[in-house]
């Protein structure tokens, strides 16, 4: 049971990752004063320009920063857990919602004269550009620019070291039973990429797909990226069938992440960028 709830998260945190949309608020005069952010990413940004003491309510499993953790949740961020009478009692003016996700509450909004942004961070180059949208939504747009060049700066120090060496083989292991990992089209690749590594599985094409173990043996990754929330420590991967005779268990580099930051599609991702970075040198 335990199992099913974790994979079940991977997979909810797998449509999280889907360009952005929005629709414009009724009066460019006005900025939204009740908003509910439907995904912990969604509360992040909205904090981070900002927006935090607009926020009326925020999803389950949000828990950054702390502020965000401390406002009312209307539910889980996935459809079947969130209650549509619960965000409608926080009489929003608009609902941050995640594309594929969220979608079902689109004609309630729209029936309601409700405004809404929906999220698809697919990419850094998209969660850059929904922050700078969250920050012109909010009424925030220096404190957007801010946070965004921020983040640019950590990523093209990254980019310039990354330039003197050659990319790192990286598997990053989304589950292990069965296997799963990241394909070309997931956020993780981006990062990975920006780091200066290469997924093992960047031919890919699903952004998280069913891998086999041979597969990933064969591959031969330099280094190995565990989930936190796993509960898997690193020197268990070395104890599989096989193993043992990948570099990155032949050399000590296998690392346990903290999955909570390292798949959130917000702000900080740019520190996952240079943290990983470091890992890969």
């Amino acid at each position: 049971m335990k199992n099913r709830k974790i994979i079940s998260l991977f997979i909810l945190l797998a449509f999280t990752f889907s360009a952005y949309a929005k629709k414009p608020k009724s009066s460019e005069n006005e900025y939204p004063k009740s908003i509910v952010a439907l995904s912990p990413s969604a509360a992040e940004i909205l904090f981070a320009v900002g927006a935090g003491d607009q926020v009326a309510a925020v999803s389950e499993y949000t828990d950054y920063p702390a502020e965000a953790a401390a406002k009312p949740v209307v539910g889980g961020f996935d459809g079947k857990t969130l209650s549509i009478e619960t965000i409608m009692s926080f009489k929003p003016d608009l609902v941050y919602l995640t594309e594929g996700m969220h979608n079902f509450l689109i004609s309630t909004l729209e029936s309601n004269g409700i405004a809404y942004y929906i999220s698809k961070g697919e990419s850094i180059a998209s969660v850059e550009q929904e922050i700078l949208d969250v920050g012109k939504l909010t009424g925030h747009e220096k404190e957007a620019a801010k946070v965004v060049d921020g983040m640019e700066k950590k990523l093209k120090k990254v980019a310039n070291a990354a330039k003197k060496s050659g990319a790192v083989k990286v598997y990053y292991e989304v589950w292990n039973a069965p296997y799963m990992s990241v394909g070309t089209t997931s956020f993780i690749n981006d990062v990975i990429v920006k780091a200066g590594g290469e997924n093992i599985f960047g031919d890919l094409t699903d952004a998280y797909p069913m891998v086999s173990e041979e597969t990933i043996i064969s591959r031969e990754p330099a280094v190995i990226l565990i989930p936190s929330s796993t509960g898997m420590e690193a020197s268990a991967v070395g104890l599989r069938n096989g193993w043992s005779d990948i570099p990155a268990v032949k050399n000590g580099r296998v690392y346990v992440v903290n999955d909570n930051v390292y798949t959130r599609p917000g702000p900080r991702i740019a520190d996952v960028v240079v943290e990983l970075a470091d890992l890969l040198k």
